[in-house]
């Protein structure tokens, strides 16, 4: 620090020791005239939503108005003692930002000691089973088309999560108020306990439990239960709007999934249950706009919105996407190269057969590749898996971009799939990303 600067330099508890190179670095560029603050961030990551720290190190000069003002807000915000430690939540008006990292920086703060800001995943998305009752022509795990081409046997036999396992995660889940996702692989509905667990999840304290399920057996009764159980999302996949599309697509019959998802929508209203329920359609080869703008129209208003998604091929068990979202081109071209990936810093997999895996890439791959699993549950818990050494060790080769190790990494071609745009048009917002279009009226 520069003898003639007077002033103090503050550190609040954050439960993360500062790093060497960002105390020197923070001291060399601060000034007498102006108060500063460090607040560690990754470039495009965490503006597109890694988990964010609270300044680690505050500047406050000498200077009697600057130094008053300062620690008056900065007291303010020191209301919260957490475990002993004093919180500061906000960074005080005309405080200079200092964010830059190195890359050993970046590892120290977001993979090695991760924990002091996000000590859970933001949700686990639960595999139940490995089943469905359709065949849906661009699914890669139950097409009659693409099942010949399958190189694992996850997809041969069977399996279902047993309640044991499922039991287990409500509790976890429940106790570190952790949201739950169902409906990846295969259609959950089918799974005999799947009541019972929205049931448990929310009894036991989880937030939020969403299901994306095709909708063929959602029946009245299972309607009904679902909701007094306490689902408080659904999407349902529909990928048509007429009948003849959905056969061709789906192979079942359209006015059926149509009835059932009007069926649930007027049980949530005389119920008065809040649960967002949404249709979904995948834009499938040979669907014309026509039938897009009529699916469109049909379930905007009566529903929560529309969820359109990009048509994925799969090579091996890669997604391979024909066009990337023009922002996220933008923001590559901008950066000159790749971010690190969000999925691990956000969530976490858990397969029926107790496997780990963290992101939708790698489930992609599971009729197609063995990859190794993050950990083994329920032996392992999931705060244990969260900050165990597979998923720091991910996180630290995501930050550095050594992705030797990682060939669902390698190989991804959805990795900038945070990146998104939103526009408003007569009373309708749209957001996009790689994957989706979310349509909805700004009223829902």
């Amino acid at each position: 620090m520069p003898a003639d600067l007077r002033g103090v330099l503050f550190a609040p508890d954050r439960l993360v020791p500062i790093h060497r190179e960002s105390v020197r670095r923070f001291v060399t560029r601060i000034r007498q005239d102006r108060p500063a603050c460090f607040i560690p961030e990754v470039p495009v990551a965490s503006e597109l939503g890694l988990p964010r720290y609270e300044p680690l190190l505050y500047w406050i000069p000498a200077h009697r108005d600057i130094a008053g003002r300062v620690w008056q807000r900065i007291r303010e915000r020191l209301g919260s003692v957490v475990g002993g430690r004093a919180v500061v939540t906000q960074v005080p008006a005309h405080c200079e930002q200092f964010t830059e990292l190195s890359r050993e920086e970046q590892v120290h703060y977001f993979a090695e000691h991760l924990h002091a800001i996000c000590p859970k995943p933001i949700q686990v998305s639960v595999i139940v089973s490995n089943i469905c009752n359709l065949k849906c022509v661009m699914c890669p795990y139950h097409s009659p088309d693409i099942r010949p081409t399958h190189q694992t046997d996850f997809f041969k036999d069977r399996v279902w999560m047993p309640w044991e396992m499922m039991d287990k995660l409500a509790s976890e889940c429940g106790a570190s108020q952790i949201p739950v996702k169902i409906g990846n692989v295969e259609e959950p509905l089918l799974h005999p306990h799947i009541v019972e667990f929205v049931h448990a999840c929310r009894t036991r304290g989880v937030p939020w439990i969403h299901i994306t399920t095709n909708g063929v057996t959602l029946t009245e009764k299972l309607a009904s239960d679902l909701l007094e159980a306490g689902l408080t999302s659904l999407y349902v996949s529909l990928d048509a709007a007429r009948p003849e599309t959905y056969r061709r697509i789906r192979g079942s019959v359209l006015e059926q999934v149509e009835s059932n998802l009007r069926a649930f929508l007027r049980l949530r209203r005389e119920k008065g249950v809040s649960c967002s329920v949404m249709a979904s359609f995948v834009r499938n080869k040979g669907v014309s706009e026509e039938e897009i703008f009529e699916f469109r129209e049909k379930w905007l208003r009566n529903s929560d919105g529309v969820i359109f998604y990009n048509l994925a091929e799969y090579e091996s068990g890669n997604s391979v996407f024909k066009q990337i979202n023009r922002v996220a081109k933008e923001k590559m071209e901008k950066v000159g190269g790749r971010w690190p990936c969000l999925n691990p810093w956000q969530e976490i997999y858990i397969l029926p057969d107790g496997r780990v895996y963290y992101c939708c890439e790698t489930v992609s791959k599971l009729a197609f590749e063995q990859l190794e699993s993050m950990g083994r549950y329920p032996e392992q818990s999931l705060l244990e898996l969260w900050r165990g050494e597979p998923f720091t060790a991910l996180r630290r080769d995501l930050v550095l971009n050594k992705l030797d190790r990682w060939p669902a990494c390698q190989k991804c071609g959805i990795w900038m799939a945070h990146v998104t745009a939103t526009t408003l048009e007569d009373g309708v917002r749209t957001t996009t990303n790689m994957i989706t279009e979310i349509i909805q009226c700004q009223t829902q």
